[in-house]
């Protein structure tokens, strides 16, 4: 299928899907590997190719203030357009969409009605390189009345962003990685992505945002201090979720301390409303409390929430207006 969002210069194709802006000649791909320049064209090589199609929990993105306690059908497709050394799905971010059959947009709603999800959700590897299919399926799902998410490292560019939303994006978890030092290490640049997220809020979008503490890269204060002060600068209300790293692909250092995890949350919450950690089932930073009155509203273990005594998107004790979209 021929690409969406390029142009031509000087006998080249330039991608404009992601902050790369790739030139790629006849016969080349971009970064990613999924896009293709052939006969003076760019092709996407990524449509319909699923690496992955199942019912999941909302919370596993994770998603904790949309629609808490739902199920969405999640896939995901092949490569990325950034290079993580500790990537948590190498399996499929570092394997090119070669052969294998095209999943029809319907497919993906059919799957969703059939198990009773309330949303889709493009995840696992980036979505952004499925941008084409998720044009075609997001309308799709509004029709049927389900909503539609992602969980994207926000190197999208801010056409792809728009258009996204405009095909009826809900709402996106989009993943920091840490500071410039750390987005050196995977060829991109935080600024970009912090630019995504501001728009994203522009352009209404339920946000959380998510990061994953890499040992020696991520998890130091002053990194995590960093990213909760510029959140804050966009909106304190948006909810923050701090993973625990594992070792993984070709990173080995050990996984992340519990305390920097709780620490994380401490300093976030001085300025941000809603902080989490992941990866730590059962520890009481799963849960959401009210900002001003400290009431439970949503007590979780892992990916299960057992009790939602949010009401009408408030807290039932003071009446705080709870940020997120609820049943």
């Amino acid at each position: 299928m021929e690409a969406r969002l390029y142009r031509k210069l000087n006998g080249k194709c330039v991608c404009q899907l992601c902050w790369r802006f790739c030139k790629i000649g006849e016969g080349e791909s971009g970064f990613c590997n999924v896009r293709v320049v052939k006969e003076g064209r760019l092709y996407t090589l990524s449509y319909g190719r699923l690496s992955y199609l199942e019912s999941r929990p909302i919370e596993i993105k994770p998603f904790f203030h949309f629609l808490p306690g739902s199920t969405s059908m999640t896939f995901s497709g092949y490569s990325c357009n950034l290079d993580c050394p500790w990537c948590q799905n190498w399996q499929i971010s570092k394997s090119p969409p070669v052969g294998g059959k095209i999943t029809p947009p319907e497919k993906v709603i059919g799957e969703a009605l059939r198990h009773g999800d309330e949303s889709t959700c493009a995840s696992l590897n980036e979505p952004t390189l499925l941008f084409e299919y998720l044009l075609d399926v997001f309308p799709l799902a509004g029709e049927k009345g389900l909503r539609n998410t992602m969980v994207s490292n926000g190197y999208m560019s801010i056409m792809a962003l728009r258009e996204l939303r405009k095909a009826g994006l809900d709402a996106i978890n989009i993943d920091v990685k840490g500071d410039e030092k750390a987005y050196e290490m995977i060829g991109g640049k935080a600024e970009y992505v912090w630019r995504v997220i501001k728009e994203a809020v522009r352009l209404g979008l339920h946000v959380e945002v998510v990061c994953l503490l890499v040992t020696g890269v991520s998890d130091s204060e002053d990194v995590i201090k960093e990213n909760v002060e510029k959140l804050a600068e966009i909106n304190p209300e948006i909810p923050i979720h701090f993973t625990r790293y594992f070792p993984a692909y070709l990173f080995t250092a050990p996984p992340t301390d519990v305390e920097k995890l709780e620490r994380a949350v401490e300093i976030a919450r001085r300025d941000l409303s809603y902080a989490y950690v992941g990866n730590l089932p059962g520890h009481r930073y799963e849960n959401t409390y009210c900002p001003d009155c400290g009431e439970l509203l949503i007590r979780r273990y892992h990916v299960r929430v057992f009790e939602n005594r949010v009401a009408d998107g408030c807290c039932p004790k003071c009446g705080r207006e709870i940020y997120g979209v609820w049943k």
